[in-house]
């Protein structure tokens, strides 16, 4: 139980608390300050910085540009009737892939739907809006957990949590990956409900607040609910309540914690589910950076993203955590266990098993620290248990500033930090140093505690704006990498696609020119997609049929080849802002049934002729040769006359030519082929009239020796017309699609195998002639069905695995929720009942009593 507060006490409380009747403090003004400092220290940063949307530079870095404005664009198209798919699958992206694994990772916050209030045009801007918001809750939700915790002065909680909201790790690692942000959000709301846990409080709204941010991003929910374990334990150990009590305000937290695990269900088990189909990355190996690099990035102006934990939680902050192991205002208990807790985090991020439990024990190959907003909340956490009772003394405040100063000195040569850290934590902190000191020794306590609020919160904003201006610079140049934010170049093309259009007839590819993500940005249905829940299968569909990829395979690229557009319906190509058309193929075609003994295809082009049902190559021999220029190697090979020569080499970088005057065109994958890349299939050109093929290859990296065999190909465009005109007779005459369905209405008596041109994941059932649904077969990667007979309609329907279970674990769930929600209400209401029957019972006149008769007397 804490120690009950009154205005006298603390010089602080009487800029918010002194009332007429001593009132407890409230925690709204320290929300909203809090809220509106980091709101405003982040837009002032990017109005310095000359960012998006204050100026022409790009904020899109990395995977913002990459995957998360295409998918919030989609999400537009979704919520206002202009996709080609919904909530359940994307008919865009990858020629048709499930969506709800990439709605649950990248868009389920409830602020995600805040983007329908914006013009598509304007989808960067929504986008910025979001991250704003998000960073503005995130500081409001730690000042309000501050004063829920112990009440203190309201200017203070408004400071501290404006340092958390704009923490290191806020604008360093996920400023750019909004997702990370709920998590952000959610430390200081579990946190919460730990809190209503042990006061027997709000155990509707605990399932509610646990559900939404475990759907929002379960990742960083993942690392906030173990933070918040940590929270629930020191509450537990500094609590003067019984055991037994304690004991029951645990019980209490993990029956919330699980129940709102499994209302979370229907999004989170679909999630796993296509996370475990996803094409696997390589697990990170960890390796802790250097003591010196680590304790740099407490300090202001530090920067690091990727190389080391974003600790930074201003100077204010810092120096108020450090001063709480002296403080004698504090009680024993308290002061240890914070400490000690600070202590363990810290170690726990240097660790390698205690640094793999932080990420479910998936080491990331990207940033290593991506928990290091835990150690952010729990610093300001110390901070305000450190002043919330009253001002440090002075040798508290030598204490901190001890620990401080020594930080400094022990990282002042870390690569680390930028010029100025020293010069921006000194004056900082004296600013600091002078306003506290101010309010406890100076007279007239309200008009120097009013003076010293405005002077804090102004220091702390500016030094959290200028740490934001200098980490988001120093990161531009190390995440060079930025698409440029929606403009009236994107307005034409997104223009040229839709009027090319004509889905489900055909598909209308855009490319990936933009981002990977070219089909949820400028319309259309290509095969580029950028996602983490890319399933593996596809990628070896894809890289068997010679397209390119980059980040592990998750994140195929658009192939421009006349084949492979046949084979996936593509009627319409964006090409250098113009749109090329070609004669396409319904998405459903009729093919023989391959028989049981036939060859697997050994090379990219013999994948694609089995998908064709034609042979439509030449795969010749070549030989090749060192040349005079270093680097540069020719192969040499036979071809038919007036073929297009294609060439590929999955596991090169580099560039490649048609003979010695050709144009160079560059292979696709930038670095370490074959490991994090694969390059696309190039077309070289025709083949001259001695059908002499020569290819100069320039080659800048390569994992392994060049093949033997299959490496060029020579496509006769003519067998490739007489191939589509085949598989257009026995194709689909008419093709309907839904939200995550698809129709096909085959020619009379059509027998065989039927062919879907969207790639076979799990999820898919399908049906003909309206009999019983059925998992479809597999068919060079692709959707297939057996034809039982002669057949003219075949219906297939997509659901996400884990869907059912998700929904009956929620449905659960919620049922039992709702009785914890009425339980009460009965107890209460059968409570007043009984008063109330009571109340009439005892207000009930007494009857008069009859006189007794007289005894008579004996005769």
């Amino acid at each position: 139980m804490n120690r009950p507060h009154f205005p006298e006490d603390n010089p602080l409380q009487s800029v918010h608390e002194a009332t007429v009747n001593g009132t407890p403090p409230r925690g709204k003004p320290a929300a909203l300050v809090a809220g509106l400092v980091a709101a405003a220290g982040f837009v002032v940063a990017g109005m310095i910085r000359g960012t998006y949307p204050f100026g022409p530079a790009s904020r899109s870095t990395n995977d913002l540009g990459a995957q998360y404005v295409p998918f919030f664009a989609h999400f537009w198209d979704i919520l206002t009737g202009n996709a080609q798919g919904d909530l359940l699958f994307n008919w865009q992206s990858a020629f048709g892939v499930g969506f709800l694994g990439d709605y649950g990772v990248d868009l389920s916050s409830p602020l995600s739907f805040l983007v329908v209030l914006f013009p598509r045009d304007d989808i960067d801007l929504a986008v910025f809006v979001i991250t704003t918001l998000k960073l503005a809750l995130a500081a409001a939700a730690m000042a309000a957990l501050l004063i829920r915790m112990r009440p203190g002065p309201w200017w203070l909680a408004a400071a501290l949590g404006a340092s958390y909201g704009l923490c290191g790790w806020a604008i360093d690692d996920a400023a750019y990956v909004p997702m990370w942000l709920d998590g952000l959000i959610a430390l200081p709301m579990f946190c919460l409900v730990a809190e209503w846990s042990l006061q027997r409080k709000h155990r509707t709204i605990s399932v509610l607040v646990v559900a939404v941010f475990w759907v929002s991003n379960f990742y960083t929910a993942y690392m906030a609910t173990i933070a918040a374990g940590l929270f629930l334990v020191a509450r537990l150990l500094t609590s003067e309540q019984g055991w037994l009590d304690r004991l029951r305000g645990v019980l209490r937290h993990a029956l919330v914690t699980v129940l709102g695990l499994a209302l979370s269900a229907p999004i989170l088990i679909p999630v796993f589910k296509a996370n475990g189909l996803a094409a696997p990355s390589p697990p990170g190996v960890f390796v802790p950076v250097p003591l010196e690099n680590f304790f740099a990035r407490l300090l202001p102006l530090s920067e690091g993203v990727g190389r080391s934990a974003s600790l930074y939680v201003g100077t204010a902050a810092l120096l108020l955590a450090a001063t709480l192991p002296f403080n004698s205002a504090v009680k024993a208990v308290t002061r240890i266990t914070w400490t000690l807790l600070a202590v363990l985090v810290t170690a726990s991020f240097l660790w390698t098993p205690t640094h793999e439990i932080w990420h479910g024990f998936d080491s990331p190959n990207g940033s290593q620290y991506r928990q290091g907003f835990v150690l952010c909340g729990i610093l300001v956490i110390a901070a305000w248990l450190s002043v919330a009772d009253r001002i440090p003394n002075w040798k508290a405040l030598a204490g901190g500033t001890a620990i401080v100063v020594t930080l400094a000195i022990l990282t002042q040569n870390s690569p680390l930090l930028t010029n100025g850290s020293i010069i921006v934590l000194a004056c900082s902190g004296v600013l600091i140093l002078l306003a506290l000191l101010a309010v406890q020794y100076a007279g007239r306590p309200h008009l120097v505690a009013l003076i010293s609020s405005v002077v804090v919160i102004a220091a702390v904003g500016v030094e959290l704006t200028w740490t934001a201006v200098v980490v988001d610079e120093q990161r531009s140049k190390v995440l060079s990498a930025a698409a440029p934010p929606w403009g009236s170049h994107q307005s034409e093309l997104a223009d040229k696609v839709r009027e090319a259009s004509d889905w489900p007839q055909y598909r209308t590819d855009p490319g990936t020119k933009q981002t990977p993500n070219d089909p949820l940005l400028l319309g259309g249905q290509g095969g580029g997609y950028y996602s983490s829940l890319l399933p593996a299968s596809l990628n070896r569909t894809f890289t068997d049929l010679g397209f390119g990829w980059v980040g592990y395979g998750r994140a195929s690229h658009s192939l421009d080849n006349a084949v492979t557009d046949a084979i996936f319906a593509v009627g319409a190509r964006l090409d250098n802002d113009t749109i090329r058309r070609a004669e396409a193929l319904p998405l459903v075609t009729v093919h023989p049934e391959p028989p049981a003994d036939a060859p697997q295809p050994d090379n990219a082009f013999a994948f694609q002729e089995r998908l064709l049902g034609a042979k439509v190559y030449d795969v010749p021999e070549y030989r090749g040769r060192r040349t005079a220029t270093p680097g540069v190697v020719s192969l040499t090979a036979q071809c038919p006359v007036g073929s297009s020569v294609h060439l590929i080499l999955p596991r090169v970088t580099g560039r490649a030519r048609l003979g010695q005057y050709g144009e160079w065109k560059e292979f696709s994958a930038p670095r370490r082929p074959g490991i994090t890349t694969s390059s696309a299939m190039l077309e070289l050109g025709s083949t001259p009239g001695s059908g002499v093929v020569a290819i100069e290859l320039e080659i800048v990296a390569s994992s392994g020796r060049l093949p033997m065999t299959g490496a060029i190909g020579c496509l006769d465009q003519a067998k490739l017309r007489a191939a589509i005109a085949e598989r257009r007779a026995s194709g689909a005459t008419k093709v309907k699609t839904g939200g995550h369905s698809i129709v096909a209405t085959l020619k009379p008596d059509s027998t065989g195998l039927a062919v879907v041109s969207v790639p076979r994941v799990p999820g898919w059932r399908c049906s003909v002639d309206g009999g019983k649904a059925q998992e479809p077969t597999e068919f060079g990667g692709l959707l297939a069905v057996k034809l039982p007979g002669p057949s003219k309609r075949l219906s297939c329907g997509y659901r996400p695995p884990g869907l059912e279970v998700g929904l009956a674990a929620g449905a659960g769930a919620a049922l039992i929720t709702l009785a914890l929600l009425l339980i009460p209400v009965l107890r209460r209401r059968r409570r007043k009942l009984a008063q109330t029957q009571q109340t009439q019972q005892t207000e009930q006149p007494e009857q008069p009593r009859q006189p007794e008769e007289a005894e008579q007397p004996a005769s």
